[in-house]
């Protein structure tokens, strides 16, 4: 072995660590590059060091990864956090427009409207400015031979067509389509008998238009799951996997419930059962869907606490 060789390998741990001046390493790394033993020596020397940092760094990863996962769960808590509020948002606005557009049915009073006869024989029903909306229907009647047509009228009012967006004076033509005169019917929707405002009555008795108990049944249906699922939660409420499924599901009947007193009250009966319906499935959606969020932002905050208190 060379002189070098001996000053180069008593120099060589003092390489290894990064502790020499910028000639003296240019003057190991030039020996090293030329010399085959001493690169094996080298090598050797390095085996530990290149463990040690390889040991480290697996400390320092998994040291970090409680952090990178915290970091990660803060993102999707921030996530959920912003469609929870959005969903927030958007079930108040709906809550507020079934409220605004809840139909206000007017009641019969000589003053509600005005009828004329025209030279086509059709009428023509003029309302006044109270309503804001009507609805115009006929029955089974027209068509039948020898039977008298009947028609039936409704008027209402709402809201949001009186504070929000007004409407033009309303009116309806009817137009007689068979040879038999035809009548027309006023229903008040408040249990009260529809009033003949046109023509000849169609029976000697009263008439009444009575409400909607559909959605009663659903309600009850709604509740009555609520129950059940209630039940189950209760008996599965150990068994962590299908909790979670039981909860996701009992969530929604739950929410039906809720969209319906928010469109109804506490109340069933309706006579605008189709759009009532749809606004309380378009609700209890809205709530649903927030409720879920809501649930995963709880769950994320406490996973979120247990990995800082196991870091700190």
């Amino acid at each position: 072995m060379s002189k070098e060789c001996s000053i180069v390998r008593d120099l060589l741990p003092l390489y290894i660590e990064d502790m020499v001046s910028a000639d003296t390493g240019e003057f190991v790394k030039e020996h090293l590059d030329g010399c085959e033993a001493c690169r094996g020596e080298y090598a050797r020397m390095r085996l530990p060091q290149k463990r040690k940092e390889n040991r480290d760094a697996k400390e320092n990863k998994e040291a970090v990864a409680p952090l990178i996962a915290l970091q990660r769960k803060l993102g999707r808590k921030k996530v959920q956090t912003v469609l929870c509020t959005v969903l927030f948002v958007v079930a108040l606005f709906v809550s507020a427009f079934a409220v605004l557009s809840t139909p206000v049915y007017i009641p019969y009073d000589e003053g509600l409207f005005t009828i004329t006869e025209n030279e086509d024989e059709s009428v023509t029903i003029v309302f006044d400015e109270r309503v804001t909306d009507y609805e115009c229907s006929s029955d089974a009647h027209i068509g039948w031979v020898g039977v008298e047509p009947c028609y039936e009228i409704e008027a209402w009012s709402t809201l949001w067509n009186k504070w929000i967006v007004k409407k033009d004076r309303q009116f309806v033509v009817i137009h007689k389509v068979t040879g038999e005169d035809f009548s027309v019917y006023y229903a008040s929707n408040d249990g009260s008998e529809n009033v003949c405002v046109y023509g000849e009555p169609v029976t000697d008795g009263g008439v009444v238009t009575l409400p909607r108990l559909t959605l009663s049944y659903y309600f009850m249906i709604a509740a009555v799951g609520t129950v059940v699922l209630l039940a189950v939660w209760g008996m599965v409420r150990k068994k962590t996997a299908v909790k979670v499924w039981v909860e996701r599901i009992l969530f929604y009947p739950i929410s039906y419930c809720v969209a319906h007193v928010i469109v109804e009250g506490f109340g069933s009966s309706t006579y605008s059962a189709g759009r009532d319906f749809m606004l309380i499935i378009f609700l209890s959606i809205l709530i649903y869907g927030g409720v879920l969020l809501a649930r995963s932002i709880y769950r994320e905050r406490k996973e979120i606490k247990a990995l800082t208190e196991r870091n700190e």
